[in-house]
């Protein structure tokens, strides 16, 4: 085996893998837009015998003078690979190391039920667990599957007359309600710039594209959702939701019932095949059971990913991350 690392001339031998098996997180353009924000993005890929079988988009993180790595949903391997996962996965950080002599440890996030003896589970960083809503199904079917309370939600929303709109950019007082939002439910949530130049840069983007779907009544904004689409990846056709934000005002309306059915509706159309809700508990204490609660009221089928994991490299500085960590969350 042999690690190399991808230059923007050979992204087309990168994009072939992730196309396969990978996901819209470890896609070249993803990166390409985290660049665009100021994050450090490196590629890394592992041959055997010539023919391309890993690879791996992740942000270096500085913590001091040492660094770790961050691979989102990743890494990808060629599906005939897999069963070699933890092989193949070790050389890369081995590999790694050499190059970075200040890695304290690799995070990742795979996408399949693997394992590699000595890594050590972390806080979830992105959902372990997610919701996928099969649109093959027709509109009747889909509707059907639905808890009896989402479907009248959807009704109570339609005889209101909430008006629905897909648009291309995403406007500050949208921008605002997803903020609000995220605080409110307590989960991690982004800046305002960090959601205007998403939705900007994938707005004409070919291999992946983002579009904003909001419910309005009467002039008040009353509900937003950024739905990500990308047609490649281990689920083809996918749409995504990856962002919302709702209202206090108006509730009564139910108008993120109408929104996330128009969202269905709009991706059947353009011919999707399947709808990720992008996490979900189904655990009464969790954090997240509120709004799981809400995306388990449209059906479809819960999966599971791998999770978040470190593999240590520096036991002794690693240590001393876990402290930092927890301190910072325990003042917060």
């Amino acid at each position: 085996m042999q690690l190399r690392e991808f230059t923007e001339e050979q992204s087309t031998a990168y994009q072939s893998l992730v196309q396969i098996n990978g996901c819209f997180l470890q896609d070249w353009q993803w990166g390409e837009f985290q660049k665009s924000i100021g994050k450090k993005v490196f590629r890394f890929g592992i041959e055997e015998n010539g023919i391309l079988i890993f690879c791996a988009q992740g942000y270096l993180q500085r913590i001091k003078n040492k660094s770790y790595f961050f691979l989102p949903y990743g890494p990808t391997l060629k599906p005939e690979a897999l069963s070699r996962f933890e092989e193949i996965f070790k050389f890369f950080c081995a590999e790694l190391k050499k190059i970075y002599p200040d890695l304290i440890f690799v995070r990742y996030e795979p996408l399949f039920d693997v394992t590699v003896n000595g890594a050590k589970k972390s806080i979830d960083l992105n959902p372990h667990k997610t919701l996928i809503l099969d649109l093959h199904k027709a509109e009747e079917e889909l509707l059907s599957s639905m808890h009896p309370k989402t479907r009248y939600n959807i009704k109570v929303a339609a005889k209101h007359n909430v008006v629905i709109q897909e648009e291309n950019e995403l406007k500050p007082e949208a921008v605002d309600l997803l903020i609000q939002t995220s605080k409110r439910a307590g989960i991690r949530g982004f800046d305002s710039n960090y959601y205007t130049q998403l939705v900007k840069y994938f707005s004409t983007n070919k291999n992946i594209s983002v579009k904003v779907y909001t419910a309005s009544h009467e002039g008040d904004l009353l509900a937003v959702n950024v739905i990500l689409q990308y047609k490649h990846g281990y689920i083809k056709n996918l749409g995504t939701y990856l962002f919302g934000g709702s209202s206090d005002t108006k509730r009564n309306l139910m108008a993120p019932y109408l929104l996330h059915w128009h969202v269905i509706q709009g991706l059947k159309r353009q011919g999707y095949e399947k709808y990720d809700f992008w996490g979900v508990e189904e655990d009464l204490k969790h954090p997240w059971y509120g709004f799981s609660k809400f995306k388990l009221g449209f059906g479809g089928e819960i999966i599971k990913h791998g999770g978040t994991w470190d593999y240590v490299l520096n036991p002794a500085w690693y240590n001393v991350y876990i402290f930092i960590r927890k301190l910072n969350r325990f003042i917060k």
